[in-house]
């Protein structure tokens, strides 16, 4: 099933979480508004699609790396930091091996992606050792279905934060999403 464990949303149906009618209904800003972004900080956005906030991230922090297990999606990525003026870097990866230094972002982000993951503790993992000791890691995930919701699963974030725990993450009260009620944003610091 679509955007279900272990099958990430496809990278031909992206035109549905990057688009004009979702940016004016759950305006990014409003999260990264949340989250407090600022523009000397290193971003990681696991499992960016294609960009839906990547590029946001990119207009306000000093660096932004964008990664995915498509390369399809990273192209779409790449062409939308382009359009917008913005420099991403793209990388491909299935998140338990990522090519970068250890301890070097202030900010890793998922958004929809946690309850694709097949090995969700290997990933949380990986991502420990990728957020500085100072950083945080947020998921924005599902939390309760609406009205006219279909799609993603909604996840428990209990269950979420006892994963984070398990990996040695301190994982702090999940707060509601501004922009979307039925999901929620699960916060953790190394």
């Amino acid at each position: 099933m679509i955007g279900t464990e272990g099958h990430p949303f496809p990278a031909w149906l992206s035109f549905h979480l990057n688009n004009e009618l979702r940016r004016r209904s759950h305006p990014p800003e409003k999260i990264i508004d949340v989250l407090g972004v600022k523009a000397t900080d290193a971003v990681l956005d696991f499992g960016c699609g294609p960009g839906f906030y990547t590029i946001p991230f990119a207009k306000i922090a000093r660096e932004v790396v964008a990664v995915d297990i498509q390369s399809k999606m990273l192209g779409k990525v790449s062409k939308y930091a382009e359009k917008n003026g913005v420099k991403v870097k793209a990388l491909q990866s299935n998140g338990q091996s990522i090519p970068l230094p250890e301890g070097h972002f202030d900010l890793i982000f998922l958004s929809g992606v946690y309850h694709e993951l097949s090995e969700k503790r290997k990933v949380l993992t990986e991502l420990k050792r990728l957020l500085k000791p100072s950083g945080r890691i947020v998921l924005r995930e599902r939390t309760k279905t609406g009205h006219f919701s279909p799609g993603r699963p909604a996840i428990n974030p209990l269950e979420v934060s006892e994963e984070l725990r398990a990996v040695g993450f301190i994982a702090l009260a999940p707060a509601t999403d501004p922009s979307d009620r039925t999901a929620t944003l699960m916060t953790a610091t190394a």
